[in-house]
């Protein structure tokens, strides 16, 4: 800081200049060194007013070593910018000269700033982190989560990481953290927190997953709904739970002592969606992960745009392997939930073939969309064409079509009377469903079910059986 000649004349406001009145203003004065700092550097003149006259201020014992201070602490990285004043003491124009800063964006009291034409822009999270990651060649999930410490690791999460990847439980979490190069024992990367954490939504509370069931084809009204929060393998198999018991299961004869269930979506084809999203989702979005069941497709949305040199085209064959976010997907590797080699939408593909399903990739709206789509079963061949396979020799047939959920309640009962909760357990479910309340109203009301307990329906000790009605509606062979 030195003094320095009186300046008559100063330059009009721009992407470089920024004039302001008083000391004051000194939050705004922070502000824009911030912005300067992101875009290409500038200039702060204080003691003009906004017709770019010279009103000057008043500079005291500490008033320089005071805005310095108060920039270098509001700032993040700190900004350090040269201070001269001009002119004398008692009228003095104040002179901050800032550097373009080599790690972008620069925040200003927690928010991060850019200058773009004479104005400071506040910049979304997506934008702020690819600059980040630009300028230091960095991805997301390599930064540190500061407020993140030992204590808030999941033993049970690090035990379950270890089994999934065939290591011994045993191993230290220092050697997990160090191999995977999360970090060391005290200081945890973002990746860290998405794989170990207890809660990890308390530091990004967009890592979630929601899934939902709808009724017919549109989103006007559901079946079943629920959020998934937790680690990220929790996530996957609470997800996965979902899927099982709000789509269908068909029961095939194959020649064995024992019956195959064929869900209706192959649950390779699912995994890989809700894997590839959990891993390379963008972070910085605003949106959770979704998971849509219709009557006629099933959906994985996931928050985040395509790498720009990657078209939707392209994932219909091989390409080369883009995760946005690499230390989660060599960690997920490990577990031989993904592979890295870019086939993950191939793989998706080959799984529904089988089974008639189309497969579509879409991006929009910020989204990445995978839509598994059921399409018309093929047309009986006429009795002219015969099977190109014998009758006497018996392969895999479906023995009766996938079973909805209230033909599985049905018949969870028709033997012995069972409680809610033992019907909702039966299913594979948690906890009751709101989809289980509704279709067992429906069953009471239409006369399927009965109550064992009439004069008290709310009973907590209420069962549910099988009336000889909804014993007939059962389909005859499995009686």
């Amino acid at each position: 800081m030195k003094q320095s000649f009186k300046r008559t004349q100063f330059p009009p406001e721009s992407e470089t200049v920024e004039l302001k009145q008083s000391l004051g203003e000194w939050k705004e004065i922070v502000e824009t060194c911030a912005a300067f700092a992101t875009a290409s550097g500038g200039t702060v003149y204080v003691g003009i007013n906004p017709k770019g006259e010279r009103v000057g201020v008043q500079i005291g014992q500490g008033t320089l070593e005071d805005l310095a201070n108060k920039i270098k602490l509001n700032t993040d990285p700190p900004q350090f910018p040269s201070i001269e004043v001009l002119g004398p003491e008692r009228s003095a124009v104040i002179q901050i000269h800032v550097e373009q800063n080599p790690v972008k964006p620069v925040w200003a009291f927690g928010r991060p700033v850019k200058r773009v034409g004479r104005t400071n822009q506040l910049l979304r999270r997506d934008e702020a982190h690819r600059l980040l990651e630009a300028t230091t060649g960095r991805t997301w999930d390599a930064f540190a989560c500061d407020d993140f410490l030992t204590r808030d690791i999941s033993q049970k999460a690090v035990r379950d990481f270890l089994g999934r990847a065939g290591m011994k439980k045993s191993t230290p979490l220092g050697d997990i953290v160090r191999n995977l190069r999360f970090g060391d024992k005290t200081h945890f990367c973002n990746a860290a927190v998405l794989l170990f954490g207890k809660f990890p939504q308390r530091f990004f509370v967009e890592a979630k997953l929601k899934c939902a069931r709808f009724i017919g084809t549109s989103l006007v009204n559901f079946l079943d709904e629920r959020t998934m929060e937790g680690n990220i393998l929790r996530q996957l198999d609470e997800a996965m739970s979902f899927v099982t018991r709000n789509t269908r299961q068909a029961i095939v004869i194959t020649g064995k002592p024992a019956h195959d269930v064929v869900p209706e979506y192959p649950e390779e084809a699912v995994r890989e969606a809700i894997i590839n999203a959990l891993c390379h989702r963008n972070y910085t979005e605003v949106g959770t992960i979704q998971v849509r069941i219709y009557d006629d497709r099933l959906e994985v949305w996931n928050p985040g745009k395509m790498p720009s040199d990657l078209s939707v085209a392209e994932l219909y064959h091989r390409h080369a392997s883009r995760p946005r976010n690499p230390l989660l997907a060599n960690a997920l590797f490990r577990t031989r939930l993904i592979e890295q080699w870019g086939t993950g939408t191939l793989r998706i593909i080959e799984a529904c073939q089988p089974h008639n399903i189309k497969v579509e990739f879409e991006s929009a709206m910020g989204m990445f969309i995978v839509r598994l789509k059921q399409l018309a079963p093929p047309s009986t061949k006429p009795e002219s064409q015969p099977e190109s396979r014998p009758e006497s020799q018996p392969e895999s047939r479906p023995e009766s079509q996938p079973e909805s959920l209230d033909q599985r309640v049905m018949r969870l009962v028709k033997d012995m009377p069972l409680t809610k909760a033992k019907i909702s357990a039966q299913l594979g479910q948690r906890k009751v469903s709101g989809q289980l309340n509704k279709i067992i109203r429906a069953l009471v009301r239409e006369g399927i079910l009965e109550y064992t307990i009439p004069d008290k329906p709310n009973s907590r000790l209420q069962k549910y059986r099988l009336t000889a009605k909804g014993l007939s509606l059962l389909p005859r062979e499995k009686q």
